[in-house]
């Protein structure tokens, strides 16, 4: 049978997730953290006074504030029209294609990146590292979801929210190690800098060494090399029935799309249903970021400081909680497929409100003379954390890849990707703002938005763990209105657990008839000596 690296099955995704995977969102994870941890290094903003916050003071503090939050977050916009291009790109180019394409661009905007000078060659190189950031981020998942075997799909896609935490809590303890540095040469900036590029080169050289996705292939009529690619992923012979059943279903699935295959469909309610489904991408996206989650990660150095520790403990501290988040990324990789993915969600908004009401209390308690208050923000600040990668640092990435019909994917994986890196950059702009002008209160915004997760996922997120995506499809297709989609899916998953009891149980009953064979025929052999 034909390997690859010596390699199918398990072992072969496994080692694509190592060498794919893993680099593009730690890339991703390192790009969003480091911006905004060397804008305190004097080497930095000596050399770029525009965005200069440490030495000045009023008006025109205020004014470089909003140029710097401008300047860091354009990684975000830049990332945003990345995903809009895969909309175009995606089943075009197809996965690989268009994974390496974004590999080259973030490349490009690495090396200026590393040899800005000027402000504006910074803006412009943050805005085309984040276009091929946007571009990987949004097709990985895709790549992801479609070779993947039903039981494992949810642990391989939730190492992408292992990896960013990964990349976030990277990027924070090198510039704080960095800013140690004592030196007036920029390297102590531009050195780090490299880390994405080194990413991308090892995305460029390993991608293609790796399968093309098995629906896309079909979606493009090349049935010969997805029943291979099938025979490979699954680890079963190219005509075995199992490759067979699988091409099939996924023939099925394109040629019930295929009547209402043009773009704008995407738009539309219809039989598909893939305007609910592309609303329930785009939501979880946005939930993953305008639920607080980014003013605790960027923010979280502003909080400690706030009870009067001492610039570098409170980068400490703050490097400290996002190391935390990477281990509590552990979570959703070993209880995705037993709890699913709707549980995964509650719990983590339930929590996250719970945090955010508690962060609003402590902070209308702060005075000078009483800091307690404030220690216990810190406290909840963690357990903010704990929560969090619990249903969105992973999870996210996942279902809205699931929802999605194989026809449509790449381009609803575009637009909900870019939801995701849009609301990123509202935050934040506006995290600032919303401080100054709001205070504590601006907790109760964040409290607000993670509350109306729970019943948003209650009543219209169906649960897809152990359906394959064709399956989820079929859910879609056969429920008579948003309201159904829940309890029909879970329908479909308890039938599919009795069929395999059932096949389950006409294995076993045949082994033990087998064996009782045996053992009648060897009592004869035996009666005969």
């Amino acid at each position: 049978m034909k390997t690859l690296f010596g390699k199918r099955g398990e072992p072969l995704q496994e080692f694509m997730n190592f060498c794919v995977v893993v680099p593009v969102f730690l890339a991703m994870g390192f790009s969003l953290s480091f911006g905004g941890g060397i804008t305190r290094y004097k080497t930095f903003y000596t050399l770029f006074p525009e965005i200069d916050t440490t030495t000045t003071s009023g008006a025109t503090k205020s004014h470089n504030s909003l140029i710097q939050g401008t300047t860091i977050s354009s990684l975000n916009l830049g990332a945003a029209l990345g995903c809009l291009s895969t909309m175009y790109l995606g089943n075009r180019l197809g996965r690989r294609r268009t994974v390496v394409l974004g590999a080259v661009v973030a490349l490009i905007g690495t090396v200026l990146q590393c040899s800005a000078y000027y402000l504006a060659q910074l803006i412009v190189s943050r805005m085309v590292l984040g276009a091929g950031l946007g571009m990987m981020s949004s097709t990985v998942p895709v790549w992801q979801s479609e070779t993947s075997k039903v039981h494992k799909r949810g642990h391989h896609v939730i190492i992408d929210g292992i990896c960013i935490a990964a990349g976030i809590a990277l990027a924070s303890w090198l510039t704080f190690g960095f800013s140690k540095a004592e030196t007036t040469s920029s390297w102590n900036w531009r050195l780090p800098c490299m880390t994405t590029g080194i990413l991308a080169i090892v995305v460029l050289i390993f991608t293609f060494s790796f399968p093309e996705s098995p629906r896309w292939l079909a979606l493009k009529g090349r049935y010969d090399e997805a029943r291979e690619v099938i025979a490979i992923v699954d680890d079963v012979e190219p005509q075995s029935e199992h490759t067979e059943y699988v091409l099939a279903s996924i023939t099925s699935v394109n040629e019930a799309s295929a009547e209402s295959a043009s773009f704008s469909s995407l738009f539309k309610y219809g039989k598909e249903k893939m305007l609910y489904r592309l609303i329930l991408a785009s939501a979880t996206q946005l939930f993953s970021q305008m639920s607080g989650s980014a003013l605790i990660t960027y923010y979280s150095e502003q909080l400690f400081s706030t009870v009067g520790l001492s610039h570098d403990l409170s980068k400490i501290l703050g490097a400290t909680d996002l190391t935390f988040k990477l281990i509590c990324c552990s979570i959703p990789f070993f209880t995705i497929e037993r709890a699913g993915r709707r549980r995964l969600l509650i719990i983590a908004a339930s929590g996250m409100s719970t945090c955010m009401f508690c962060l609003a209390i402590c902070g209308s308690q702060v005075t000078e003379d009483n800091l307690v208050p404030a220690y216990v923000a810190i406290v909840f600040a963690f357990i903010f954390v704990a929560f969090y990668p619990i249903g969105f640092l992973g999870v996210n990435f996942l279902y809205s890849q699931e929802v999605i019909t194989t026809r449509y994917r790449a381009p609803a994986s575009g637009i909900s990707t870019a939801v995701h890196w849009l609301s990123a950059f509202v935050v934040a702009l506006t995290t600032p703002i919303g401080f100054t002008s709001l205070g504590w209160k601006f907790y109760l915004v964040w409290a607000a938005v993670a509350l109306s997760i729970i019943p948003s996922v209650y009543f219209f997120y169906p649960e897809t763990t152990g359906l394959s995506v064709e399956e989820i499809d079929q859910v879609f297709i056969d429920s008579p209105n948003v309201f159904a989609t829940v309890g029909l899916a879970e329908q479909r998953r308890k039938e599919k657990a009795q069929g395999t009891d059932i096949i389950a149980g006409q294995i076993e009953h045949f082994n033990e008839g087998k064996k009782a064979e045996e053992r009648h025929e060897q009592a004869l052999v035996d009666s005969r000596v």
